[in-house]
């Protein structure tokens, strides 16, 4: 990156600021990030999350913001990461919430690492297909919650 004088280049993922001490936009919120604001909000309206998740929509890993789920005694809690300001936040009651399907799948190419784990969150009139950053006994927990109101031990 060329340095014309104006801005300071900063440690990657570091905001810049100008000369006057301004700041501009840096990073997109990070998925820590998104997932404290989600444990927070619930936290300020009196909610105890029973598991939380984080997830990125589509089949795909890495693809779009990671969003981080909730699921407390009788919701369905999302939050999704924007570009500027604070995450969106939607819910929906757990009454809502037809079933959970859970697809997981070792990495490709044999390569060590994780195992894949997709959800397909069936809502009334429509399905939510996420996949999962978190481990595969993370999202069975998560789909006890849904199914049953309280994750597995």
């Amino acid at each position: 990156m060329l340095d014309d004088g104006w801005f300071r280049q900063a440690r990657p993922g570091a905001a810049v600021t100008s000369r006057t001490g301004v700041g501009h936009a840096g990073t997109v919120l990070g998925s820590g990030a998104t997932t404290a604001f989600l444990i927070g909000r619930l936290a300020q309206e009196g909610r105890h999350p029973l598991v939380v998740l984080q997830a990125w929509p589509g089949r795909w890993r890495g693809l779009g913001g990671l969003h981080a789920f909730a699921v407390d005694a009788d919701r369905l809690w999302l939050a999704q990461p924007r570009l500027l300001g604070e995450p969106a936040m939607a819910s929906v009651p757990l009454t809502e919430v037809r079933d959970v399907l859970v697809h997981d799948r070792a990495p490709r190419g044999g390569l060590g690492g994780s195992d894949v784990v997709r959800l397909d969150i069936e809502l009334i009139g429509r399905t939510l297909r996420y996949t999962t950053q978190d481990d595969a006994e993370t999202c069975f927990r998560f789909v006890d919650a849904l199914r049953n109101g309280r994750p597995r031990s």
